[in-house]
């Protein structure tokens, strides 16, 4: 009962939180637009950056409530993989082109039948957007993003500095975020991948230190 309020709250509060965002987002955009492409004083540009880190963990809780609400009544259907990875890749190339980053995939599967074969495709979208949000934005500057299929797994690899050991255990829990880390975000992202990857495949999910 506790975690079904708890639930139920999360989702309630992102959505009411979501109306305003917009709001603030939108008289935002527009303070962009009459500066005229001057550069910001400095207390404005964190206040944008603020702004796009709320927005950005209002998005990962709705997305968490959906995830969580799913789990148990989503049917599985075959997956058309092809879709999938190309909305993935749309969706990423902006942040890519803004760190240098080139994106690949490699399919190693014969005849391209993709792991897993049946599953909740909104689900899986959301998977992969956020793996490669995380390489993306943890890896390297100028570097690769490669989206793999083998025949049992499905791997998003990039060249970063790897994960601390000690570390490790830690990823996945929710808002956790590795000491010293500068990069925006909000700390949900492995956990809703997390519970993607086990409701399709319990157990599956693994984060290696390396490349």
């Amino acid at each position: 009962t506790l975690l079904e309020r708890e639930r139920r709250f999360t989702s309630d509060a992102a959505h009411e939180l979501r109306t305003p965002l917009a709001v603030l987002q939108a008289q935002w955009d527009a303070a962009l637009l009459d500066a005229d492409g001057a550069p910001l004083p400095e207390p404005l540009r964190k206040l944008g950056e603020g702004l796009a880190r709320m927005s950005r963990l209002v998005t990962q809780l709705l997305l968490l409530s959906r995830v969580e609400h799913r789990e148990s009544a989503a049917p599985r259907r075959p997956v058309d993989w092809s879709a999938l990875v190309a909305e993935a890749f749309t969706d990423a190339l902006p942040l890519a082109e803004r760190r240098g980053v080139e994106l690949a995939c490699e399919d190693r599967v014969p005849g391209g039948e993709r792991f897993p074969l049946r599953g909740d495709a909104p689900l899986l979208a959301a998977l992969l957007r956020n793996l490669l949000d995380n390489a993306l934005r943890h890896g390297r500057r100028g570097g690769q993003v490669t989206l793999r299929f083998g025949a049992d797994r499905l791997e998003v690899l990039d060249d970063g500095p790897g994960v601390a050991p000690e570390q490790l255990g830690r990823l996945g829990d929710r808002f956790y975020r590795p000491p010293g880390e500068t990069e925006p975000g909000s700390g949900l992202g492995l956990s809703i991948v997390r519970r993607i990857a086990d409701w399709h495949v319990p157990a599956t999910v693994r984060v290696d230190t390396g490349v």
